[in-house]
């Protein structure tokens, strides 16, 4: 059941909701300095503590089916680099935007000496950069207000594709949660992806996978795509 039927508010507004009371109990998602604070200690780990880039090998080669040799990937938040390792060899070039410096320079420290990404230092929000032929993102909209306006820039940005991979389920990915009136509501982050994206009128694909990350039950991934950029207009 889509919570927001019950409150009276669109998709987007649910999810702005949801983000605003997270900022109540989890400084991260509203202060910049809390948020690179808990990457400087926790990026020279994060490939081994969520290898879900390295074990998710159906989501890459369905991924990778969609890439051209010559792309131009838009990578949104790449943090330390381990999806965009994988995609690398398969594009011509990598824009990364990712705010965070401990991720970029972790990203760096280990990358091969080959097709190294051109990293921007902003947040997808506040950035300009070139178009491209792809845009890509895996798990890196939990920071973002204004889910409808980030979305539809995905598509400005891309001439031909837009690639979302995002983790469903507790305890690899929070859902959106907001109390009113005293009940809880929950909706995972992917259905609320594809909530909105219907209410934005984009035709997509929402393929659903699980990954064995050695947990006691395999994590569900979802890997959402749609035409975009050029495609559209």
């Amino acid at each position: 059941m889509k919570p927001y039927l019950h409150l009276g508010i669109s998709p987007a507004e649910f999810w702005r909701a949801a983000f605003e009371q997270s900022t109540l109990s989890n400084p991260r998602q509203h202060s910049d300095v809390e948020e690179e604070a808990f990457w400087q200690s926790y990026a020279p780990e994060y490939d081994v503590r969520s290898p879900l880039a390295r074990l998710a090998n159906e989501v890459v080669v369905d991924v990778i089916a969609m890439l051209q040799a010559n792309d131009r990937l838009l990578e949104i938040g790449p943090g330390t680099g381990a999806f965009t390792r994988r995609l690398a060899p398969h594009v011509g070039s990598i824009t990364g935007i990712e705010p965070s410096a401990a991720m970029r320079q972790t990203l760096l420290r280990h990358w091969p000496t080959a097709n190294v990404p051109r990293l921007v230092a902003q947040k997808w929000e506040d950035s300009a950069p070139s178009r491209a032929d792809v845009v890509f993102v895996a798990n890196a909209l939990y920071r973002v207000r204004e889910i409808t306006a980030a979305l539809e820039k995905m598509s400005r940005y891309a001439d031909r594709h837009v690639i979302i991979v995002q983790t469903v389920g507790r305890p690899h990915a929070n859902p959106l949660m907001l109390t009113a009136n005293g009940v809880a509501y929950e909706r995972e982050r992917a259905d609320a992806l594809c909530d909105v994206l219907d209410a934005i009128g984009k035709v997509y694909r929402d393929r659903r996978y699980l990954v064995d990350r050695g947990d006691e039950a395999p994590c569900e991934v979802a890997l959402i795509d749609w035409p975009s950029g050029r495609m559209d207009s």
